[in-house]
């Protein structure tokens, strides 16, 4: 009966590991964006960089939006200018708070024109402090962004360490029952 229910306690644990490995590689290459410093003041300048971008003339220059998809272009950068770096300022009105950049591109050729690239936008976050007049204060630990997992997609822990806490219930279970199985005797 326990090595059923350890294959029960198995499949449990697969089948959500296999349906996130799916969704997470489904979309091929995703694109990746990252600043630093991740706390910076109004005014201050903050180094962006990215990667996986498409080059033109397939695709327009990147760009980078302030606090969502559909927010201001804080700047408008080449793919090239993107992985390699390049400096963008935090908008003076911006308060204390978590921040989005966004870095979208569009396709300028082929039947899906106008549409943004596979895999974007690219996200990061960057944390506003104090204000523009206190720009050299200390600045405390940024909070993390996730896991860097593909494309820095964050990766659902509490479903991972239960699908790993199942899997190996089912093993030990099954490597248990294993034991306890009287085996038929050949030839009688």
């Amino acid at each position: 009966m326990s090595r059923r229910v350890g294959f029960l306690f198995i499949c449990s644990a697969v089948i959500p590991i296999a349906v996130f490995a799916a969704t997470a590689w489904a979309c091929g290459t995703l694109v990746t964006l990252s600043a630093s410093p991740k706390a910076a003041a109004p005014n201050a300048t903050v180094t962006v960089t990215g990667r996986n971008y498409g080059n033109p003339p397939d695709f327009t220059n990147v760009q980078l939006r302030w606090n969502s998809r559909t927010g201001p272009v804080i700047k408008e950068v080449t793919p090239l200018e993107l992985l390699t770096g390049t400096q963008v300022s935090v908008p003076a009105s911006a308060t204390p708070g978590w921040y989005v950049i966004n870095a979208t591109q569009f396709r300028i050729t082929g039947p899906s024109a106008g549409t943004a690239k596979t895999g974007s936008p690219g996200r990061t976050t960057v944390r506003v402090q104090g204000s523009a007049a206190s720009s050299n204060a200390p600045w405390g630990a940024a909070k993390p962004t996730g896991s860097g997992g593909p494309g820095g997609l964050d990766l659902p822990l509490p479903g991972i360490l239960l699908s790993v806490a199942l899997l190996a219930t089912g093993l030990t279970l099954v490597a248990r029952d294993r034991g306890k199985k009287a085996r038929p005797a050949l030839g009688v």
